[in-house]
Order: C-alpha cells, then sequence, then structure tokens
C-alpha cells in the first residue's frame, strides 16, 4: 500500500516529537495536520491518526506528562 507521503513525514515528525518530550514540536506538528486537513491533503482518518501522536499523546502519556512534572518542579522551561 502506497501511503499519503504528507502523512508519512507528519508521522515522523510527531515520532520525533514524542521521543524529545517537546511540547512545541508536537503542536507544531499538530499545525501542520490542520492546514493539510484543511488543504485536503490529508482525510479525515489520517488527520486522527496524527491528532492521536500529538495532542492525545500530551494528554495521556504518562512518561510524558511525568517529564513535565519533573520539569515543572526543577523550575526548566516547558518546551
Amino acid at each position: 500500500m502506497n501511503e499519503n507521503p504528507i502523512l508519512e513525514q507528519l508521522k515522523c515528525e510527531a515520532l520525533y516529537a514524542q521521543r524529545s518530550f517537546s511540547k512545541e514540536l508536537l503542536y507544531k506538528t499538530y499545525g501542520k495536520a490542520q492546514m493539510a486537513r484543511q488543504l485536503e491533503a490529508l482525510t479525515q482518518s489520517e488527520f486522527m491518526e496524527i491528532n492521536h501522536m500529538t495532542v492525545h499523546f500530551m494528554n495521556t502519556d504518562r512518561e510524558y506528562i511525568r517529564n513535565c512534572n519533573r520539569n515543572y518542579r526543577e523550575g526548566r522551561a516547558l518546551t
């Protein structure tokens, strides 16, 4: 199956952002997905896949949340 190259790029960016625990990168990737959806370069289901990898990840991934809380307690900027 030949997947949408835009979807593949956004998946790579989302995975990188997840591994780096970067809120900024996760939001940027989500924003790119929103724009691609508005331009109809992504289907609704493809957009929801990126949404799950970004916004849903930030709200539910225990390790990500633990890392944000640790950074907050230590006074480090959340990026």
